[in-house]
């Protein structure tokens, strides 16, 4: 073997080349391709690195929108505020005001929990007295979450002392040099509806739902599409530059409602009612007041009274025990009935203050001038029924003036057969009567299958219409067709509402009074004003005068279905001044707890108390000077005589319409649209 070919060993064993030869040791062969891959290697991360950042580069818009679309970002809604409702003097009955719900953040929270549980359930169950162990199940149960509304209606006192008492924990916490701090707790802004003066104007108001701010009867629910907004939203986007961005959308807050009721007139129906509840007592009282002039109502109250801020609050009508006992359909009706606005759901017969109705549509048509007598026996027979008067020894001779003194059924009888059932029945439309007056109040009755027609009303179905019996309206139908006789004849769409405004006062809608038809002739209204004043000055409603006033109006005395149980609906609706009206005040007193019941002086004298606060409220000044002696002033125009004694009225009149207690008025059937039992 030559030297060439020899391969010597080192003194550890390893293979070295011989100095001549050409063979390489394999340890040399395998570090340098191992030096090859690693180069590669490097290579390749080389040229996938470049590739990156020419993506990058040339599709950074797009690659940037995919990641980020794929992140979670939170938004929220910012809501509105309900519009305010106001009195006409611009006092607030309804708002809304600012809380706060509670909002926990559970994810977190949860991302440290030995920094931040302990410390965060600490000082929510220290501030707002929650339980440690109802928030750490909350957490728990909701670790993935990052929203969860865990209380709300905080007010902003409450939230203020949440964030100082977090600041001052956090503050403890860092001086200490402790890791823990209150972590995951915000507050979110709401509205809480609020009525500063709870009961009061109730049926008028009432009342919006805190959950969805939805409005449930009154002006919260006619007038809900006003008074609602459109919640703003916070929320986040990438913009062009594929930057995430926060956008608020701002809410747009709701109008706000100028009602025509004056909150002291109000006040002063609602005392007068509550006082004759307290003492007499009935099983409804009710009283409107309107302006005949424009048919604004002033004030619309009955003794169904409810909280406007806990309205399903059952414990003034029915006791907790029997309340247990209820089921939820129970309930449901119980509160409706409630919330029910009796003024202008609730139908009845009305009695004689129709009798102002049967008398003006016979003057308009010619049946009657005014100077006509007639001769009340008592009663009169009308289709085999005996139908008597209120005075069941008769009137005797009286005029048209004294019948509606002295409430006469019979001559009201006698003017209506004159008339004929056409004109009659046609006036009754004219006057409303059948139809809804579409007050801007939800619940309004459907009285037209409650009266009678030209084409289905007997004889005697006429002859008790006259004065206001067997056939069904509604108070507010009444009110509004008595302002619309003593005002001169102009029919007024009754409505609660002036003026929309938006949130920051300025008007943007007038509700002007809408004159819907005229009814009668001032002729008419000069005649029905005149014996109205006498009704109360010398008739059967004197209990309803004022002092220093004169005062016009007519009682009623309505017997209720079924007849003959003793039950009577009695009334009184007057105006002021009588001969120019400024006021209309309507007062009805259903079923009142004596045993008398049928007495007009129960709704009469109510309405004089209600009247002598509110004239004088009203500036309506007195129109009887009662300072001075008109004793001595001659009884009639011209020159007298002297010596010639002076003619005095000897006629006396009954001075409250009064039914005896008796078998009724021999009323004869059912009221139109009831069926016989």
């Amino acid at each position: 073997m030559s030297d060439n070919s020899k391969i010597s060993q080192d003194k550890k064993g390893n293979n070295k080349k011989s100095k001549g030869g050409g063979t390489s040791n394999p340890l040399d062969i395998l570090q340098l391709r191992l030096a090859m891959i690693l180069v590669m290697i490097m290579l390749a991360f080389a040229a996938l690195f470049f590739k990156i950042i020419m993506l990058q580069k040339n599709n950074s818009e797009d690659y940037n929108q995919k990641i980020l679309s794929q992140q979670r970002y939170d938004s929220r809604d910012i809501p509105y505020k309900r519009g305010d409702i106001l009195d006409r003097n611009g006092t607030y009955i309804a708002t809304s005001e600012k809380v706060y719900n509670l909002i926990i953040d559970p994810r977190q929270i949860n991302s440290d929990q030995d920094d931040y549980l302990k410390a965060t359930v600490s000082i929510l169950s220290k501030v707002f007295g929650y339980s440690e162990d109802d928030l750490r199940s909350v957490i728990a149960d909701k670790s993935d979450s990052s929203y969860v509304k865990y209380a709300k209606d905080i007010s902003y006192e409450q939230k203020t002392a949440f964030e100082a008492e977090k600041e001052e924990w956090n503050k403890w916490y860092k001086e200490h040099k402790s890791s823990e701090r209150v972590y995951g707790i915000w507050f979110e802004e709401s509205y809480v509806r609020k009525y500063p003066y709870g009961s009061t104007a109730c049926n008028v108001i009432g009342f919006a739902n805190n959950d969805d701010l939805s409005g449930n009867s009154g002006i919260e629910q006619y007038y809900n599409d006003k008074l609602i907004g459109v919640s703003g939203r916070e929320y986040g986007y990438l913009n062009d530059e594929s930057s995430l961005e926060r956008v608020i959308k701002n809410p747009t807050d709701g109008n706000k409602v100028l009602s025509t009721i004056d909150l002291n007139i109000q006040k002063i129906v609602e005392k007068h009612i509550a006082e004759w509840q307290s003492s007499t007592g009935s099983n409804m009282t009710a009283a409107i007041v309107m302006n005949p002039n424009n048919g604004e109502i002033l004030a619309l109250a009955t003794s169904r009274t409810f909280d406007l801020n806990n309205p399903r609050d059952l414990n003034n009508y029915i006791t907790p025990e029997k309340q247990a006992e209820m089921d939820d359909k129970s309930k449901v009706e119980a509160l409706s009935n409630i919330w029910r606005n009796y003024a202008v759901s609730d139908t009845y017969e009305p009695g004689s203050p129709a009798k102002v109705f049967t008398v003006a549509s016979a003057m308009e048509e010619g049946i009657i001038t005014g100077n006509e007598s007639y001769n009340c026996g008592g009663f009169e027979e009308i289709g085999g029924w005996k139908i008597r008067c209120a005075n069941r020894n008769g009137h005797g001779v009286i005029n048209v003036t004294e019948a509606l003194m002295e409430s006469c059924n019979v001559a009201m009888m006698d003017i209506s057969r004159a008339e004929g059932g056409k004109k009659f029945y046609d006036y009754q439309r004219v006057f409303g009567f059948g139809s809804k007056t579409s007050i801007d109040l939800p619940g309004e009755a459907d009285t037209s299958g409650l009266v009678h027609t030209a084409d289905n009303a007997s004889a005697t179905d006429l002859a008790t219409n006259s004065f206001g019996q067997n056939f069904n309206t509604t108070m507010i139908q009444l009110v509004a067709a008595y302002s619309s006789v003593v005002n001169g004849g102009s029919y007024y769409r009754p409505h609660i509402v002036k003026q929309i405004l938006n949130s920051k006062g300025a008007v943007i809608e007038n509700i002007e009074p809408e004159l819907v038809r005229e009814t009668v002739s001032a002729h008419t209204t000069a005649f029905i004003n005149e014996a109205l004043r006498r009704t109360v000055a010398e008739g059967t409603g004197s209990a309803a005068a004022v002092a220093g006033y004169d005062v016009g109006g007519k009682t009623g005395t309505a017997e209720k279905y079924p007849r003959g149980n003793g039950n009577y609906l009695v009334s009184f609706i007057g105006s002021v001044p009588a001969q120019r009206p400024e006021v209309v005040c309507y007062v009805l007193v259903d079923t009142p707890h004596v045993a008398d019941q049928a007495r007009s002086a129960y709704a009469s004298s109510l309405f004089s108390r209600i009247m002598t606060e509110v004239l004088p409220y009203m500036n309506i000044y007195s129109n009887v000077d009662e300072s001075i002696d008109v004793s001595g002033f001659p009884l009639s125009e011209g020159i007298t005589d002297s010596n010639t004694p002076a003619e005095t009225e000897t006629k006396s009149y009954s001075t409250e319409e009064v039914i005896p207690d008796d078998s009724g008025n021999g009323l004869p059937g059912v009221p139109a649209g009831e069926a016989e039992e």
